[in-house]
């Protein structure tokens, strides 16, 4: 699945698992384990990981990243030309950590995303907001509706 070479570049963890793997179309590996997204050189935690979708015309597998403590989410674009398992066990990874999630619109229906993710291992719940695109994180109106929109899942789901 994973040769021992394209190991090597990788930042697995000790004794941690490959559940699939594929050579993007540079000729650099990409892993997916029970906690994160291997890639040129780094770890994506799945905690961190907002979105995943296999695009098959494109051969490209896209992942958003939270990235930004503002709530701005970064793009990686895969291209893989034999995927295998990984966008399938990429996109179930990502989707196993959502708890619960609810959209809060703005304006008209750009708004703020506040999700509680369970940590791998872990009972507690974390709990993130995901601005949608076309906004500015940074706009205090924006910001205050994340938070009140946080403070109010928060309490419903007990967190």
């Amino acid at each position: 699945m994973l040769p021992d070479d394209a190991r090597s570049t990788l930042p697995l963890q000790h004794r941690e698992r490959v559940l699939a793997a594929a050579q993007l179309a540079d000729g650099s590996w990409a892993a997916a384990t029970p906690t994160a997204l291997l890639m040129h050189g780094r770890r994506l935690e799945w905690l961190f990981t907002t979105y995943a979708a296999w695009d098959n015309d494109a051969t490209t597998l896209r992942v958003d990243e939270l990235a930004a403590a503002d709530g701005t989410p970064h793009t990686h674009e895969l291209v893989i030309d034999e995927p295998g398992q990984l966008p399938e066990v990429v996109h179930e990874r990502v989707t196993a950590s959502i708890v619960a999630s609810r959209h809060v619109r703005l304006d008209g229906r750009a708004g703020v995303r506040v999700v509680a993710r369970r940590v791998p291992g872990q009972q507690e719940l974390v709990f993130q907001v995901v601005v949608d695109r076309g906004l500015d994180p940074a706009h205090p109106q924006v910001r205050a509706a994340g938070e009140a929109a946080m403070a109010d899942f928060r309490r419903e789901l007990g967190g």
